[in-house]
């Protein structure tokens, strides 16, 4: 990112930016996948009806989106979960941010992903599970199912010890899980489906035009990348 923009960018977050309070972290083994417990004083939780972003604030003029999840509207505290596999602005954040840091954001902002009436399914790598853990908070008794790829071998393990839910764990083969996350579909019945796809914006373009060939196709598909 040129000079400049980074300079525009910084004084437009520092016009508009809140801030919140870390809690604690936790990283997962190996420390490549982060849980980043926040407190949000100026952030209502109580009208929440899609799953919402927030831009942080993670080196001067940079700014990464991230998804607050099992958030506690009474004390407007909620997880952060930072998916650091990938050398960046954001990940070299995760891996230095402590309890008692106050961070920097922007908003919260609403996307499009809501719970729906037909039978949810989701599919994304690991940037996507702070998402789909919203979805599922938004969804309540509503089980979700669907698969999340994972590319550290010892996060597999993790992936089932820490959510208890409906949601399988794939082993990542490729950029993105694409293998993995259609491989995944192919013994399942899409009719009546919503699916969601969150993450790798080149593997959810591609996973969308795969799913919609299927004669049992379902009823919406619903993509947000994450990153490219």
């Amino acid at each position: 990112m040129n000079i400049i923009k980074r300079k525009a960018l910084s004084i437009i977050g520092n016009a508009l930016a809140k801030t919140g309070t870390v809690l604690a972290v936790r990283a997962w083994q190996p420390a490549t996948f982060f849980e980043v417990d926040v407190h949000f004083p100026n952030m209502d939780m109580s009208s929440w009806e899609k799953v919402q972003y927030i831009k942080v604030n993670v080196e001067e003029g940079v700014y990464r989106d991230y998804t607050p999840a099992g958030w506690d509207e009474d004390t407007r505290t909620c997880t952060l979960y930072v998916d650091g596999v990938h050398d960046g602005p954001g990940s070299r954040w995760a891996k230095m941010v402590q309890q008692g840091d106050e961070i920097s954001y922007i908003g919260p902002s609403r996307t499009f992903h809501r719970p729906l009436e037909g039978k949810m399914i989701v599919l994304g790598d690991m940037s996507a599970l702070g998402h789909y853990l919203a979805l599922q908070q938004l969804a309540g008794d509503r089980a979700l199912t669907g698969a999340v790829s994972v590319i550290e071998e010892g996060h597999l393990a993790s992936f089932y010890d820490y959510f208890k839910w409906e949601v399988d764990a794939v082993k990542q083969q490729d950029e993105g899980g694409f293998e993995a996350l259609l491989d995944w579909t192919k013994d399942k019945d899409l009719t009546d489906t919503e699916i969601f796809i969150v993450g790798h914006i080149p593997t959810s373009i591609q996973l969308r035009k795969e799913l919609k060939k299927r004669k049992d196709h379902p009823n919406t598909i619903r993509v947000q990348g994450f990153w490219s």
